[in-house]
């Protein structure tokens, strides 16, 4: 099965590595308006792709059923729905969208149209974490109180320099990825700021985000683009849970491999895998990106207090199982 990769910035190295390991998938297309960059991907890991600067150019050049959609945050949904709108599956960064509408739109075409539709999702599902989620389920009762940091370096921050609300729209996602787990209640209510620190870096913010749930649970989390090595975190966070007569903490140590012979692949490799695993499932093509329309909820609300300063409701969404 042939593949357009939509997007040659710095992630799109995890991907290549991941496609190539796997081998079921072959990149036919390398499509990205900074043709330099598709290049030196290319000249990387030894690839012999059409280069094309958009996917009309692509697809005259390579009959690819698959995008692959590694586009900055705010081209997600254009890109993800032109692709299944020409009828090729999509596999996509996340977020799979920046509000809720038009994570269902996506959702709804790639059903009509038997496409698969997934998104990535690394940290949610990260081994480690569940592992953590699963004590905390087994040892304590709700109400929880969960506190959250995850606060990264990026050597090279590609788009985020000039993403609008860039912390929000590509680092807490994943935490909302994990605290979904982690908080089984309905959410009901966002409060978030992101004030860029741009005296560290051009790049740098911090997002300060709280959420209510159904069930009296809160959960308060602090997370950021930051200049010094020195106090980061590792990029799942550091997460600590307190309940009645109950409290731990999950911090793994940034400094650690993310892949020994114990652990195994990476879970961003897991997840591509099993993504390339339903592609090739018999039958209908599946909509595995359903079950991240909850964690585009919560982004559509911390967007909307983020800009109007003010605690948002988190909207509902619809129950679009076939």
């Amino acid at each position: 099965m042939k593949a357009a990769l939509i997007g040659c910035g710095a992630i799109a190295s995890r991907w290549v590595r991941s496609l190539l390991a796997d081998g079921r998938i072959e990149i036919a297309a390398l499509v990205d308006p900074d043709q330099q960059a598709a290049r030196a991907l290319a000249n990387r890991y030894e690839l012999s792709p059409q280069f094309a600067t958009t996917l009309d150019e692509a697809l005259a050049l390579a009959p690819v059923a698959v995008v692959v959609n590694l586009t900055p945050p705010d081209h997600h949904y254009r890109v993800s729905r032109d692709a299944l709108a020409r009828g090729l599956h999509v596999l996509t960064e996340k977020p799979l969208a920046l509000n809720l509408p038009d994570a269902l739109d996506l959702v709804h075409l790639a059903r009509e149209r038997g496409l698969l539709l997934a998104v990535m999702q690394n940290r949610g599902t990260d081994p480690g974490f569940l592992a953590f989620r699963d004590n905390v389920h087994l040892s304590a009762e709700p109400p929880f109180v969960v506190t959250a940091d995850t606060l990264v370096t990026l050597p090279c921050p590609g788009f985020r320099s000039s993403q609008h609300l860039p912390v929000t729209t590509d680092l807490v996602v994943h935490a909302f990825d994990q605290v979904r787990t982690l908080v089984t209640a309905p959410p009901t209510e966002v409060t978030c700021t992101e004030t860029p620190t741009g005296f560290l870096t051009p790049h740098s913010a911090i997002a300060m985000i709280t959420m209510r749930f159904a069930d009296g649970s809160l959960f308060t989390y602090r997370g950021g683009y930051i200049a010094d090595p020195l106090l980061r975190t590792d990029a799942n966070g550091d997460w600590r849970v307190e309940a009645h007569d109950f409290a731990t903490r999950w911090a793994p140590d940034p400094a650690s491999s993310p892949k020994s012979a114990e652990t195994g692949p990476p879970a961003y490799q897991r997840c591509i895998t099993a993504m390339v695993d339903a592609l090739h499932q018999p039958g209908a093509a599946p909509v595995p990106a359903v079950g991240n329309l909850g964690s585009i909820a919560l982004l559509d609300a911390a967007l909307q207090s983020a800009t109007s300063r003010r605690p948002v409701p988190v909207p509902e969404v619809p129950d679009v199982r076939p």
